[in-house]
């Protein structure tokens, strides 16, 4: 069974100066652990996910990007906008409990 966890869902309004009377979009970030590009149905996919579907299908699909191999690689590039290499998260997990994690003066998509 494939372990499918949705860790991370972020909603951003995009903001403009120039008109603040339209609507913005808003743009949802879907990050997940353990899941490959056939494991959802509308990448051909035998497990049945009609919910990612129909976000894929109105949507923006990306479909050519790099990922890492493991989970806080990931999420620090995500959430920083940065390489791994350059976070100093190229090589390790972060467990629960540990005391270090991103250094503080990295600015993280919050902050934009």
């Amino acid at each position: 069974m494939i372990s499918f966890v949705l860790l991370f869902v972020l909603s951003i309004e995009c903001f403009s100066s120039a008109k603040h009377d339209e609507k913005q979009p808003n743009i949802i970030y879907i990050l997940s652990d353990d899941l490959g590009y056939g494991d959802v149905g509308f990448t051909g996919g035998k497990i049945e996910t009609p919910n990612l579907d129909r976000l894929a299908k109105e949507g923006v699909l990306l479909k050519q990007h790099y990922v890492q191999p493991i989970c806080s690689p990931t999420r620090s590039a995500l959430m920083s906008g940065r390489y791994p290499i350059h976070t100093g998260f190229q090589h390790s997990v972060i467990y629960p409990g540990e005391p270090w994690g991103l250094h503080l003066d990295e600015t993280i998509i919050p902050r934009y």
